[in-house]
């Protein structure tokens, strides 16, 4: 299901009607719980085996891990197994086709033939966000975070919660767990935040992505045909449309689970509003950020063994980073690119600019507008490898950056402006907080008018078939 379509409104209304009409509290954790493998099973029933195998080992090995007695010995070998089958599970679906080819093409350059199979294995979707959110539970109670839950249905709900299933944001479970013990009541300000969360969400994808798309699919899909300037306003655009896209749908997750009485996490705090590449990453998905830093980064030594280390540690969190985003080399050069940028911002913060501040003094704008720019510039070259569908796609459309390439002479039209327009205005505004100071804006009747008028706007221009969200493919 699609929180954008018409199949899903039947459904979170027929299951917040339920939920609120139940007073138990274990009998509102089982309708989620169902609510969610309905949810889930609605494009492919088969994969209810495969959530249902991941949630049923990483329950097992927490206990593993917090039984009595336990060595620390025998607790890392529980988690090694636990992590080792998830991830497993995750190679299997998303990533044998693509080592398959990647070494049959690399026999090829050697002059050898490799007849290799070909597997098709349908992705499922939101593998890579639940595995994620099953290893950082058993990595947390490894760890001391949190004791290991007892109950199976309460890990079930945590791993398979359907507002953030398929496409995040990856939550904590130290801080879900305890929200299922809460007492839960539909209070007059639950229901004003989660609805308009709900609706921005929905108009950041049905109004804006989604009317973002074609145009970039053309474009992506016959760079031939496009001079260096489409080339580069589409990229643009892309930036805006995966930005509405996925910030939407974490503003839908975000509705729609405080309606039923749980905060799950924000995952963007406008990124185009970066100055550093740094910053970037603390504002453009933001759980996915922090679980990297914490499940990863800092276990594979972080900044405990040295500079260099340091630099080697961050590199290959964000090359596993970028892979994690897909399988494909587009994707594992994006993430080298903002590794390897990420390790220049620290050289820079380190050595360099101490340096030139003992030489010269720099404006604070001018600052500003050259790491805002720097970042920016970086961050649209990273879409563009992103999007593109193979390497030569991406180095094609890298080259129209820099004006060397000989492309086609189609061009771009009005339509492709109003969106970076739209992108640079809800930057602008989010980032800076600005509000005009004007009494009569601050009604709620004005609030909910505006509101209501863009989600009829969004409806009445969103086809009749609910494009899936960009991150499902992850």
């Amino acid at each position: 299901m699609i929180f954008t379509s018409f199949i899903f409104l039947v459904f979170f209304a027929a299951v917040f009607t339920l939920y609120w009409a139940v007073p138990n509290r274990r009998a509102r954790l089982y309708i989620l719980l169902t609510a969610s493998a309905i949810f889930y099973g609605w494009w492919d029933w088969r994969f209810l085996s495969l959530i249902s195998l991941v949630i049923v080992s990483s329950w097992l090995t927490a206990k593993l891990i917090d039984r009595d007695g336990a060595s620390p010995r025998a607790q890392n070998i529980a988690l090694a197994g636990g992590v080792g089958l998830s991830l497993i599970v995750l190679g299997i679906f998303k990533y044998t086709g693509f080592f398959a080819n990647s070494m049959a093409d690399l026999f090829a350059l050697m002059g050898l033939k490799a007849d290799m199979p070909t597997l098709r294995i349908i992705l499922p979707v939101g593998v890579s966000f639940y595995i994620f959110q099953a290893i950082s539970y058993m990595a947390d109670v490894r760890r001391g975070v949190m004791r290991a839950e007892p109950r199976l249905s309460r890990v079930g709900l945590y791993i398979a919660f359907f507002p953030q299933l398929v496409a995040g944001p990856i939550v904590r479970a130290a801080s879900f767990f305890p929200q299922m013990e809460r007492p839960k009541r539909l209070g007059r300000r639950a229901l004003v935040v989660g609805l308009r969360a709900f609706a921005m969400g929905f108009v950041y994808k049905a109004l804006l992505a989604d009317n973002m798309a074609p145009l970039v699919d053309h474009v992506f899909g016959n760079l031939d045909q496009y001079g260096n300037g489409a080339v580069v306003l589409s990229t643009l655009v892309f930036a805006a449309q995966i930005y509405f896209d996925f910030a939407g749908y974490s503003l839908m997750a975000i509705g729609i689970a405080r309606l039923f009485g749980y905060h799950i996490p924000r995952n963007f705090n406008y990124p185009y509003a970066a100055t550093s590449i740094t910053d970037f990453w603390r504002r453009w998905h933001m759980s996915l950020s922090f679980w990297l830093r914490d499940y990863l980064f800092i276990p594979l030594g972080g900044s405990r063994h040295g500079k260099f280390a340091y630099y080697r540690n961050l590199m290959a969190t964000m090359v596993l980073g970028g892979l994690w985003h897909g399988a494909a080399w587009t994707f594992v050069a994006w993430g080298a690119l903002h590794g390897l940028a990420l390790v220049v911002h620290k050289l820079w913060l380190t050595h360099v600019k101490p340096a030139l501040a003992d030489m010269v003094t720099i404006p604070r704008w001018l600052g500003w507008l050259a790491g805002f720019a720097a970042t920016q510039s970086l961050v649209l070259a990273g879409w563009a490898i992103f999007r593109a569908q193979n390497m030569h796609d991406a180095l094609d459309a890298l080259y129209a950056f820099t004006n060397l390439r000989h492309g086609g002479v189609q061009t771009l039209g009005w339509a492709a402006a109003l969106a970076v327009v739209a992108l640079a205005i809800d930057q602008a505004l989010g980032a800076t907080r600005w509000r005009p100071k004007w009494a009569f804006l601050e009604s709620p009747t004005l609030w909910w008018a505006g509101a209501g008028m863009a989600t009829a706007i969004a409806l009445s221009i969103y086809p009749l078939k609910a494009a899936p969200f960009v991150y499902f493919q992850f």
